[in-house]
């Protein structure tokens, strides 16, 4: 069993973005992540995203929304991070029905729907900041 400063330490360099509009449910995200020793960038809209990231190369994770406001959907987000050549993980986390649709095909992608619990989360990021991620996890698969 881990400690909580074990896990802080194997978390140190783990820095993930969590796009969400909504500020109680980044709010959320945030503290719970924080707490697992994460570093977490958090952005309310597409663009703040967008620019988050280009600022932070080493981002390891992106937690996205769908719902997001200021024009650019979460699913024309997805494209756009797509044209950037990245192999960075993204966990979409929403409550549109057509997650999976959204995800499907994609192996830089897995779906959380909402609602979810945090520990769902937990064990989807540990899958895909693994090394061998690509072998852990099914793009089709929900995870809860």
């Amino acid at each position: 069993m881990m400690t909580e400063a074990a896990t802080h330490s194997n978390n140190d360099h783990n820095k993930i973005l969590a796009i969400e509009d909504d500020p109680e449910v980044l709010a959320l995200y945030k503290s719970y992540l924080q707490k697992r020793g994460y570093e977490v960038l958090s952005a309310t809209g597409a663009s703040e995203g967008m620019s988050l990231l280009q600022r932070n190369p080493d981002t390891r994770l992106i937690l996205l929304d769908l719902n997001l406001p200021g024009g650019m959907s979460g699913e024309e987000w997805i494209a756009w991070f797509i044209t950037q050549g990245k192999q960075t993980p993204v966990v979409v986390a929403s409550g549109k029905g057509d997650i999976l649709t959204i995800t499907k095909g994609n192996n830089r992608t897995a779906a959380l729907t909402k609602p979810f619990h945090m520990e769902e989360l937990q064990e989807l990021i540990e899958v895909l900041l693994a090394e061998n991620w690509h072998d852990q996890v099914s793009v089709d698969k929900k995870t809860h």
